[in-house]
């Protein structure tokens, strides 16, 4: 790491260096994180850092091992790139690539003994990751000639900052705070016309590692490469800017090829999903109690729109006296007020998050100039004359009193202490001579002085008796227990019959894909990056789910169960009324999260009608007819014929008759009871909290009974949009059933377009009459129809049975490939019920056959009369177009690597010539 060694090549004031960092580091991190230690949790947050992160860390492990595993004992590399396990079945590299693969810490978990280690593994991690990131920052500012001291005062703050304290629950938030430094020493680097390695290298490493950090660091490059440009070389010349334009734009881009293998197929995935498309409100202005928070925050921490700063008084003082100056520092002034100005406007924090929603997650970026400031403005600081003294001391009193007014009735203690450390640290500043300065006690006592405000920030927030952030994560020890023993998969794991099947699980208190630790297939998915099609499966039968990349299977609706081959079904015990129409026999009884805050007693079902996972028709609904139904008879038509696109319906299929038979019934109603709510045109007015209406109807027996509504929306009154609340629940209940909606406004960050909701309220043998609606907030709650719907069960088996006719038998599931048998006596269209991606190649006997997307998220292709057999093979798309650009990214590297060679041997040569001359 020759990059971390002073001008003078002085090993010796690098260990020291190293050593002072390594114990303020250990001094800082067990006084904040002792929380955690006497609280007994680890660093997992519930849910994301339960469901997502360390879920995907046990997961990448296995996978890793796998790999090695056969590549050791049968000598071939099999790379599994499709998992039936994770949600419906997903890509393994684009789902998990945001959260583990690429991230070179983590192919350390390869080491750990046992998954019982890892949660251990994962809260070393973090500690290594905070750790790195300050050794990063000190790189970068004794590469630009700062002092040991200094430095380490602004890598304490940047280890420390209130970024860090609360992005631990998202382990690789703290990536890009140790790679962005050393990118921009490789910046520097490429205008000394020195080696691009570093640069080159730091890019890759990020890019694989997480491609929507990458993208900020790429923003925040061409700044910092812009405001470098100026400081180097003043005024620009057309000829100088396009040489390093030319230059940079060349190490990026042959990097980039370099890691297309990764890079591209996790582009394509994020441009396709809803998520990255959805259109959210938002105001030119981010609300007032924003702009407050900000500004005291910028000394304490705490705000909105992950706008954390946190940087304690040393950094505020900095910012001061940077900002007081004239002529100094023009180009680090320019980068605070520039990147300042981006905390302050919406639409900045919305374009830096990939143009999805407001959020401003470069905090870290943030969080590096600032420490920079402390570090470069230190000297200044320890030599300021009189005059600059009074207006630094005036200028922290002026803040000091703008906080306390800010504050106003919403102070918080912790608020009032940290400005109370903050004065005396300008006293100590402003207080105290230049001679005095200079003394080891002085310098002691500053470090001691900005370690306590770190302590003292980082306690604020996690503290029980305080912010309580703590309270938010795992106990120890219990989150591998959470994923695997006490999911509702556990209760099916053993019981299986077919391993092909799915389950599913009614139970609130359910994590989401534990399936993949259990090693079944399941139905709930969280992770950041969705499958398109399976979003607008959702879309069209109204399934009452808001966020595209979230989903917990199909509401018990018994027609989408049968569908989708879950033949397992796990509810709480006593409540028989949430499990489908035909899950009747019970297979296993336990009690879930024994002991814990989320106990409860569970019963799991079974149902063998369901359809397997691939059969056989000669039924197909061309999509054009398939969308003009109703939401309820699209359901039904899904167990009457295979949908598919209309120029893609074959020849011999396409003349046969659908005879598509529907036997739902839109039932009336009357309300006969409203509490604290008025009836308008549009809907309901709620004029309180927990307001209710009662629908009174006639249901029928043995049917599912549901209540759509179809284009909800909100509003208060003598509110915009952008005022009202984002996020609304409305409970549902008929008997002893209540389901909740989450109805989400545009102003939402998960807002992706759902607006229209099917709620089933349960199967009943006997007639359902009554629904009550509470909404939970006030306001108004409009919509453009309301419905209720009841669905005989009486077509479910005999639907099913005629699609079991042709079934694939001997179906085997192995690493990216699918098989088995299938016998007709007729041309039909065979439906996989795998959700359809581009990667997917079917073979019939051998031959390729064309992958056609069915049901709207599952896949057909037309098989001919007889006995066959068929095949799916995956293979990420756009994974083999990346490994060719890769392989000529890094043919290209060889390249520049032989150029410098070649170029800088001539260049000795020629020197050598020049002093043999002389």
């Amino acid at each position: 790491m020759g990059f971390l060694r002073n001008k003078n090549g002085n090993v010796s004031k690098k260990v020291w260096f190293a050593l002072a960092y390594t114990i303020c580091f250990t001094i800082i991190a067990g006084a904040v994180f002792s929380v955690f230690i006497i609280n007994k949790k680890s660093f997992i947050w519930v849910p994301d850092g339960l469901q997502q992160h360390f879920n995907a860390l046990l997961y990448y492990r296995s996978w890793l091992l796998s790999i090695i595993d056969t590549l050791i004992t049968e000598h071939r590399l099999s790379v599994p790139l499709w998992d039936m396990h994770i949600g419906l079945g997903s890509d393994v590299l684009t789902t998990l690539h945001y959260y583990v693969i690429g991230d070179p810490l983590n192919l350390l978990s390869v080491f750990v003994p046992d998954e019982k280690y890892m949660e251990l593994f994962y809260n070393a991690m973090v500690l290594v990751r905070i750790y790195f990131a300050g050794l990063a920052f000190s790189a970068y500012c004794r590469y630009h000639g700062q002092k040991p001291y200094s430095t380490l005062l602004g890598a304490m703050v940047y280890d420390f900052c209130f970024w860090v304290i609360i992005a631990v629950r998202h382990p690789y938030f703290l990536n890009p705070m140790i790679y962005l430094p050393l990118i921009l020493i490789g910046v520097d680097k490429i205008y000394k016309k020195q080696k691009p390695w570093l640069y080159m290298g730091m890019l890759a490493v990020a890019t694989v590692s997480s491609f929507y950090f990458t993208y900020m660091i790429c923003v925040f490059v061409v700044i910092y490469a812009l405001l470098r440009y100026l400081m180097l070389f003043g005024k620009p010349v057309f000829k100088t800017v396009w040489y390093w334009v030319w230059r940079f734009a060349a190490y990026s881009f042959v990097t980039l090829s370099s890691v297309s293998i990764i890079l591209l197929p996790v582009v394509a995935m994020t441009l396709s999903t809803g998520r990255a498309g959805a259109q959210h409100t938002f105001s030119l202005l981010y609300p007032l109690s924003y702009y407050r928070k900000l500004f005291y925050g910028f000394l304490i921490g705490g705000s909105t729109y992950w706008s954390e700063l946190g940087y304690t008084g040393i950094v505020l003082l900095a910012v001061l006296l940077l900002l007081l100056g004239r002529r100094k520092n023009r180009g680090l002034r320019a980068g605070f007020v520039l990147m300042t100005l981006l905390l302050l406007f919406p639409f900045a924090g919305k374009m830096l998050n990939g143009g999805s929603y407001v959020v401003n997650r470069y905090m870290w970026a943030y969080s590096m100039l600032v420490s920079f400031i402390a570090v470069k403005m230190y000297p200044q600081m320890m030599e300021m004359h009189f005059k600059k003294k009074i207006a630094l001391f005036w200028a922290g009193i002026t803040y000091i009193c703008l906080c306390l007014e800010v504050l106003g009735k919403h102070q918080k203690q912790y608020v009032l202490v940290a400005l109370l450390l903050f004065s005396v640290l300008l006293v100590l500043i402003v207080g105290t001579g230049k001679k005095t300065k200079e003394k080891f006690v002085f310098k002691a006592a500053l470090l001691v002085v900005v370690m306590l405000e770190l302590i003292y920030q980082g306690w604020a927030e996690y503290a029980p008796q305080a912010g309580g952030y703590v309270e938010e994560f795992a106990t120890q020890g219990e989150a591998l227990s959470m994923l695997t023993k006490d999911a509702a998969g556990s209760l099916v794991k053993n019981h299986a019959k077919d391993t092909t099947y799915r389950y599913e699980s009614l139970q609130s208190e359910e994590w989401k894909n534990t399936a993949m630790q259990l090693g079944i297939n399941g139905t709930s998915y969280y992770f950041s990056l969705a499958n398109p099609d399976i979003n607008q499966f959702q879309r069209e039968m109204y399934i009452n789910q808001t966020r595209d990349f979230c989903y917990s299977g199909f509401d018990a609706r018994t027609m989408l169960e049968v569908l989708s081959g879950v033949r397992y079904y796990v509810v709480p015990s006593g409540n028989k009324g949430l499990r489908p129409y035909g899950y009747n026999v019970c297979i296993n009884r336990g009690t879930l999260g024994a002991g814990g805050q989320y106990e409860v007693k569970c019963d799991a079902y079974e149902n063998d009608s369901v359809l397997p996972v691939g059969f056989a028709g000669s039924t197909v609904i061309p999509r054009s007819i398939y969308e003009k139904l109703d939401v309820t008879k699209k359901q039904q038509a899904l167990l009457q014929g295979i949908i598919v696109e209309d120029d893609k319906v074959p020849a011999a299929l396409a003349q046969k008759e659908t005879g598509m038979e529907f036997t739902d019934k839109e039932i009336s109603y009357e309300i006969t009871d409203m509490h604290n709510v008025e009836l308008t045109d549009q809907g309901f007015t709620a004029t309180e909290k927990k307001a209710s209406v009662t629908l009174s109807f006639e249901g029928m027996p043995e049917s599912e009974t549901y209540f759509i509504l179809k284009g909800l929306g909100f509003s208060e009154e003598g509110k915009t949009l952008t005022q009202s609340k984002s996020r609304l629940h409305i409970d549902v209940t008929c008997g002893k059933i209540t389901k909740m909606i989450t109805f989400l406004t545009r102003k939402n960050n998960f807002y992706s377009g759902v607006d229209d909701y099917l709620i089933n309220t349960g199967y009943r043998d006997e007639k359902a009459d009554e629904i009550t609606l509470t909404f939970h907030e006030k306001g108004t709650y409009r919509f453009d129809e309301m419905q209720i719907v009841c669905q005989p069960m009486q077509q479910v088996d005999s639907l099913a049975k005629k699609l079991k006719q042709n079934v694939l038998k001997g179906v085997v599931m192995d690493t990216n490939r699918i098989s088995g048998t299938l016998e007709t006596d007729q041309e039909e269209l065979f439906c996989l019920t795998v959700p359809y991606s581009s990667g997917w190649r079917a073979y019939i006997d051998g031959k390729e056959a064309d992958v056609l997307k069915a049901d709207t998220m599952y896949m057909a292709i037309d098989v001919p009369e007889g006995i066959h057999q068929i095949e799916f093979y995956y293979c990420t798309p756009y994974l083999k177009t990346g490994a060719v650009l890769s392989g000529l990214g890094i043919l290209s590297v060889i390249g520049i690597a032989v150029f410098r060679y070649r170029t800088g041997d001539k260049r000795k040569k020629e020197q050598g010539r020049t002093k043999e001359r002389i």
